[in-house]
């Protein structure tokens, strides 16, 4: 399966509680410019640690998470208790939005400055924002613009088990099921993929399409449920939304 690299190297962090909690890490490049072309974290529950730095103002990364209805959707924001970030004014840190399924936005507060060791990097952090709540199905967009030049660390999640992240546009290779079924991680890898290519992960995975909407038309869809189906939205020749059932 074709995922974004990941590090056997996990960071620890050690937290007010002084329990230590391992964060695979995932490097927020600048071709993670949104969260629809950001990394897709198959399971929202694990815990990830995203590193996002930007060298100016009016800069954006972004990520998605897959989560399930009734899950924890959990989210911490840290930087680095040294200069430049620890000198900055919390409003020039990057603010961090998160989109839910239902397109309902939450934006992070800063609402701490609690220090704490990670002793396996022998590194000073500062926790600046903690948010949760509980999950509706589907996937959870993060995305984080900057003020300026500054670099902080994100994390999702809480079970410290190793995790997949799929890559935008990027089919992902399935194993064949007698009873295929289509997840809302591997339908997000839809988004930013050419018509055909999309139709072809689609067939790829033993699902099925149907055609939501192109070019601002829309088209007539039954409205019974399918676990290997997908609606696509197509712009231009270009998917960019998708839906399972």
């Amino acid at each position: 399966m074709r995922k974004i690299a990941i590090s056997i190297f996990t960071i620890a962090l050690l937290g007010v509680t002084n329990t230590a909690l391992a964060h695979q890490p995932v490097v927020l490049s600048s071709n993670h410019s949104s969260a629809n072309k950001g990394p897709i974290l198959v399971d929202g529950t694990i815990s990830f640690a995203l590193r996002a730095s930007f060298s100016k103002a009016n800069q954006e990364r972004g990520f998605r998470a897959a989560l399930k209805e009734g899950e924890l959707l959990n989210f911490e924001y840290l930087i680095v208790d040294q200069p430049p970030e620890n000198k900055l004014p919390l409003s020039k840190l990057p603010t961090v939005s998160i989109t839910a399924p239902d397109g309902s936005k939450s934006v992070v507060k800063f609402t701490e400055r609690t220090k704490f060791y990670e002793p396996y990097g022998r590194t000073n952090y500062l926790y600046l924002a903690r948010f949760s709540s509980t999950a509706i199905e589907g996937i959870y967009s993060f995305s984080i613009k900057s003020k300026g030049k500054a670099s902080i660390t994100v994390s999702t999640g809480s079970k410290e088990i190793y995790g997949e992240v799929y890559e935008p546009a990027i089919c992902p290779t399935v194993e064949k099921k007698a009873l295929p079924v289509i997840t809302n991680a591997q339908a997000a890898t839809l988004i930013g993929m050419k018509k055909s290519d999309a139709i072809s992960c689609i067939q790829s995975m033993q699902g099925i399409y149907r055609i939501a909407q192109e070019d601002g038309q829309y088209f007539a869809l039954t409205r019974d449920y399918r676990v290997d189906r997908v609606d696509l939205t197509v712009i231009k020749g270009v998917v960019s939304k998708v839906s399972v059932g």
